[in-house]
């Protein structure tokens, strides 16, 4: 590769592993500057995580091997409303601004990874100008998460605009990544005829990023404990483990470990407050999750019954969970892939309280050795075939 050709990576949510937020470009950019591309991040400090507000146009973060520009952006925070739109429109106009005094080539590869959804016109616009390579990156499927999750029409005005801005985005891209193992099938329908453009990257594993079990291990106990770790909200379907709780209350052995917090965390406390079986912990850091899924049994992931997941998942809590090396169960109706490729625990229907509770009795009468087994089997896989290093050379190819 010629010096002067680089990867350029633009989202706005892209985050980093100390201030949070989505670290899958933060990550990439890494392991494309290991293998000797000459790497630029840029991002927005105006993503409801923990840049502060700054003065300057941008800052740059010098790191050893590529460079990550965080521009100025007006504080938000997290969840969908009018100030993050209108976050997303300050955001194209500071990037271009930013990318007019850059020395942008053709042969240049531009990636453009949602959110924001608008970004795809600059990326547009990047090869329109310059001629550059344009890899569409697809992270939530947008507008279709607007109808199926906030039951938005098809026919609102805004999401007619990011309808055409999106199928514009896949007729327009050289590829389209996506970390959705079925989202083929939705620019089939968006965009037909250029599904072919679709590479499957999901998310994967940076050890550097995740914390160790340190010394404190599980006080031995005769409980069985089901663990949950990740947000309370309404996506993320707590109430099917509180039911399954329900059903078990009265098996002494069997204990619920829920670690996070959340918009509905005081409303099933409440809601549940006669479940003795049932322990709530705060969020604690990133490299202090695998501590936690270190005392569990078994680890859980409900996802909630949408149309939009039948396109696919891939959250990161799946990395967390494999890399504990601890069975996993999801409920989950959508495209199912990864745990059953990986034979590391099993999906099974949701919305189902009664069908969980007899799943979890099925693996807490398993013997210890057993549930290692399977448990690394995940580990095993996600080491073989989802480290982000190992991801990264499907992403070179497209450059």
């Amino acid at each position: 590769m010629r010096n002067n050709k680089k990867i350029w990576y633009i989202s706005k949510y892209a985050g980093t592993p100390t201030k949070g937020g989505p670290i899958r470009q933060y990550l990439f950019s890494k392991h494309f500057a290991l293998k000797g591309h000459e790497t630029v991040l840029i991002s927005s400090n105006s993503n409801g995580f923990e840049y502060k507000e700054f003065t300057e146009d941008f800052i740059l973060y010098e790191k050893p091997l590529f460079k990550h520009y965080v521009l100025k952006g007006s504080k938000i925070s997290l969840g969908f409303n009018v100030k993050r739109i209108l976050s997303w429109f300050l955001f194209e106009f500071r990037v271009r601004k930013f990318l007019k005094k850059q020395n942008i080539v053709s042969g240049d590869t531009v990636i453009v990874s949602s959110l924001s959804i608008l970004t795809f016109l600059t990326g547009i616009y990047l090869k329109s100008k310059y001629g550059v390579n344009l890899i569409v990156e697809v992270r939530d499927i947008w507008p279709q998460s607007l109808i199926d999750l906030k039951n938005l029409s098809k026919f609102n005005p805004f999401v007619m605009v990011l309808s055409a801005i999106e199928k514009k985005g896949y007729k327009k891209a050289n590829y389209i990544v996506g970390s959705m193992g079925n989202l083929g099938e939705h620019i089939k329908n968006v965009a037909p005829g250029h599904e072919n453009k679709y590479r499957y990257i999901p998310m994967g594993l940076d050890k550097s990023v995740l914390g160790k079990p340190t010394d404190k291990n599980r006080l031995a106990t005769k409980s069985f404990i089901i663990g949950y770790a990740g947000s309370i909200g309404i996506a993320n379907n707590i109430d099917l483990i509180l039911e399954a709780a329900s059903i078990l209350k009265n098996d002494s052995r069997i204990k619920f470990k829920i670690l996070g917090d959340g918009v509905l965390k005081e409303f099933y406390k409440n809601k549940y407050k006669e479940l003795k079986n049932v322990k709530y912990l705060p969020s604690v850091k990133k490299s202090e999750v695998a501590d936690f899924l270190n005392t569990c049994d078994i680890l859980l992931n409900p996802i909630a019954e949408k149309d939009i997941y039948k396109y696919g998942v891939s959250p990161n809590k799946w990395i967390d969970y494999m890399y504990a090396a601890k069975p996993l169960i999801v409920p989950f109706n959508g495209y199912r892939n990864i745990i059953n490729e990986a034979e590391c625990g099993e999906f099974i229907d949701t919305d189902n309280p009664e069908l969980l509770a007899k799943t979890i009795i099925k693996y807490s009468k398993m013997s210890k050795e057993g549930l290692q087994k399977i448990g690394k089997r995940g580990k095993k896989y996600l080491e073989e075939n989802l480290t982000y290093e190992k991801l990264s050379d499907k992403y070179i190819e497209l450059f």
